[in-house]
């Protein structure tokens, strides 16, 4: 018997979050390799279709983001899915009217244990933290089943929500080392627009949410570095939100001398940027993965983290950590990571190795077994 399964890919249209793009490898992994099963992909009308073109897919497009209220309240009215077994959100929410089970995708639980690190602006702080605090609570105890993108949001879960964990499976994300490899990245003066030739560099990558700890890194990079000018860091704000801290930061001429700021770029870029840096500076307070951290380590670029949960579970050894609340332990690593090339040649191999446990085979193999679980078919 067909197991139907519709799953709300609408992440993958426009400017991609890191959901969108694991949504994107998950599904074209998942979908060849899933006998028995039928899939109805939801789609934005923003993206370009179709998004997979395979036998068992067929598409429904449909507006709204995935954690908007249009998804909460229109999705459902206008489509109850009552003739197919299971509706899997992979982003944390699922409408209201659903007229099948559900499983749903959880990737962290900040907005309910620390919303002071989601934003840095008090009215969205308590907007956004009264909706998710209420979607959540729905999504995860209505769930037939839960997938948790690491063992620390599992924990997360179980202590939010002690009577929902036993109903949590951990599904890690995949890596793909054809397509996060120094070999992808272009030349270097690629660059040119950004830093001058010959200048060395390392790297944050991240939108601007107050968990990602922007401000402290820069602080610590611009000790590190002192008077030298040889050596800058390069900002990859993704998505910008109101942060004053940051603003003051940025401004300041010693940061300015150091700090390159560059918005959301194109993959060829990012790769570009991944394949020549020093180092990527990836101390954040809070993660539900840190897949920045896993791409770096993919190309062969060492990797400072912080000793955050989820960050410590998928960086394991192959990374150097630092107290992400402390200036001195980071400036301390960030001058070891600089100057000591047997530390870096260490961290390149270890992360190399550990990037490729994260095979997107098993990560997408895993979902089916929580179908067909959710499903009542095992």
């Amino acid at each position: 018997v067909v197991l139907r399964v519709v799953i709300d890919a609408r992440t993958l249209s426009g400017r991609k979050s890191g959901i969108g793009n694991t949504l994107e490898a998950l599904l074209r992994q998942m979908v060849p390799m899933a006998e028995g099963f039928r899939f109805l992909l939801l789609r934005h009308p923003d993206a370009k279709g179709p998004l997979i073109e395979h036998e068992r897919a067929e598409e429904l497009v449909f507006p709204g983001e995935t954690k908007s209220p249009s998804t909460v309240f229109a999705l459902g009215l206008g489509h109850r899915f009552a003739e197919w077994d299971l509706f899997h959100s992979p982003a944390d929410i699922v409408p209201l009217g659903l007229g099948c089970p559900w499983v749903v995708t959880v990737h962290d639980l900040m907005w309910i244990e620390a919303p002071e690190l989601a934003s840095a602006f008090l009215p969205v702080r308590l907007v956004n933290g009264l909706w998710y605090r209420a979607n959540f609570g729905r999504a995860i105890r209505g769930a037939r089943r839960v997938i948790a993108i690491s063992e620390a949001t599992a924990r997360a879960i179980g202590r939010v929500y002690p009577t929902e964990a036993d109903k949590v499976r951990v599904v890690h994300h995949g890596f793909d080392p054809s397509r996060h490899d120094r070999s992808r990245g272009g030349p270097r003066d690629g660059l040119d627009a950004w830093l001058p030739p010959g200048v060395r560099y390392s790297l944050i990558v991240g939108q601007g949410s107050p968990y990602k700890n922007h401000p402290r890194m820069i602080r610590a990079f611009v000790a590190a570095m002192g008077t030298r000018s040889d050596h800058k860091l390069v900002l990859v704000r993704r998505f910008s939100r109101v942060d004053s801290e940051m603003t003051e930061l940025l401004s300041r001429p010693e940061v300015q001398r150091l700090v390159v700021t560059i918005p959301h770029v194109t993959d060829e870029v990012l790769f570009t940027l991944y394949a020549h840096a020093q180092m990527l500076l990836f101390a954040s307070l809070y993660e539900g993965f840190g897949l920045p951290a896993v791409e770096a380590m993919g190309f062969g670029l060492p990797v400072l983290a912080s000793t955050a949960e989820a960050v410590r579970e998928v960086t394991e050894d192959a990374a150097l950590h630092a107290d992400p609340y402390s200036h001195d332990d980071l400036v301390a690593k960030i001058r070891s990571l600089d100057s000591d090339a047997a530390l870096r040649a260490r961290l390149v191999e270890a992360g190399l190795r550990r990037a490729r446990e994260f095979s997107w085979e098993r990560a997408a193999r895993a979902p089916l077994d929580v179908y067909r679980e959710a499903a009542g078919r095992r």
